[in-house]
């Protein structure tokens, strides 16, 4: 919006200097050709940021065989996201249940005693669902129907839209339409609202796929900066993000930076598992000959150590508003000093960084 409004007003400079020196055709031809040469002008000036920063700790959980929950210290978070309840192309939610959704519930409650937020993230491996709901009316008025009724039966604060990416013009007109519903329910219901966003690194893709009104919608971007795989300069990737972002207008206190808590490589193993197999692999982000749980070797894995970790909560302190760990449960949570969570409450909260790798 803000972009249409500067366009606009150029234009009108435009068309009264234009004016004052030639003739109405040959003015036409002119405004035309500026037009043009508009549509390929990329530079946005934004407003002053002079939002209040309110760092936030946030992590997805999930469900797991090892039963997490009573190994979390709620207190270390702002916000818990169960990650996730699934959707179907009509607008129905696929909810927890037996074991799950008890787990569900007592997270809900654990994090309701460390007053902190307790948010659900909606969405599937696919985004096709999104799709079909954002362009049939019925299946979206369904769907917040839904919401509504998750939200005001688990007394939730908030929900997090995981449509993991909305690209090109079509996915992001129905991506508007979704938002802008999404945002009068989190308006209505005076909950949170979050949203899941890559890191622009196809900025022309991510442009038209996360349209400008948009970023208007919402309490915070979760930005999806999880390349592990650059282990010389693990900050490039987050750094980028967070600059394509603030590049265009959102406020630092706005965003939210996804710390990746596996690896990637010959497998994509647990940070749990990881440190299980050897404790000293914390403080750096490669690592060889680690063994899963279930005993097979791995000789290739990359991930963010503690060193790494520590880096970005710092970064995020200077040019975003908070951290967000991906799932929680693949923790180390036995031991505090090797916790990734302990490491980004330590650096954010106490500034007292883990010298455990010292």
């Amino acid at each position: 919006m803000k972009r249409m409004l500067r366009i606009k007003k150029t234009l009108n400079i435009l068309v009264i200097l234009c004016l004052s020196l030639s003739g109405l055709v040959a003015c036409d031809n002119q405004i035309d050709d500026w037009v043009d040469s508009l549509g390929d002008d990329d530079s946005i000036v934004c407003d002053d940021d002079t939002t209040t920063v309110v760092f936030k700790r946030v992590a997805y959980w999930s469900v797991s065989d090892d039963e997490t929950l009573d190994d979390i210290d709620f207190s270390m978070l702002t916000h818990i996201i169960y990650n996730k309840i699934g959707i179907d192309s009509g607008g129905e939610l696929s909810l927890p249940t037996g074991d799950d959704l008890d787990e569900f519930e007592e997270m809900i409650e654990l994090a309701d005693t460390a007053g902190i937020y307790a948010m659900v993230s909606i969405g599937n491996s696919s985004d096709t669902a999104f799709n079909a709901i954002a362009v049939d009316d019925d299946a979206l008025d369904n769907f917040r129907d839904n919401l509504e009724d998750l939200i005001d039966e688990y007394d939730l604060d908030g929900i997090d839209i995981n449509w993991q990416f909305p690209e090109g013009d079509d996915e992001g007109d129905l991506f508007e339409d979704l938002m802008k519903e999404m945002d009068d329910l989190a308006t209505d219901e005076g909950i949170l609202l979050s949203y899941v966003v890559d890191t622009g690194q196809d900025d022309d893709a991510t442009d038209d796929g996360v349209q400008d009104d948009v970023l208007g919608y919402g309490d915070f971007l979760n930005v999806m900066a999880l390349d592990t795989s650059d282990y010389d300069d693990p900050l490039e990737d987050a750094e980028e993000a967070i600059e394509y972002w603030t590049d265009r207008c959102v406020v630092k206190n706005r965003l939210v930076l996804a710390i990746p808590v596996y690896s990637e490589g010959d497998a994509e193993l647990d940070f749990s598992e990881i440190i299980d197999d050897d404790t000293s692999n914390a403080c750096y982000d490669y690592a060889s000959n680690v063994e899963d749980s279930d005993g097979n070797e791995y000789d290739d894995i990359t991930y963010n150590g503690i060193p790494t970790v520590t880096d970005k909560t710092e970064y995020a302190e200077s040019y975003a508003g908070g951290v967000i760990l991906t799932s929680l449960d693949q923790d180390y949570l036995d031991e505090d000093s090797y916790s990734l969570l302990t490491t980004i409450y330590w650096q954010s909260y106490l500034a007292a960084p883990n010298d455990i790798c010292d």
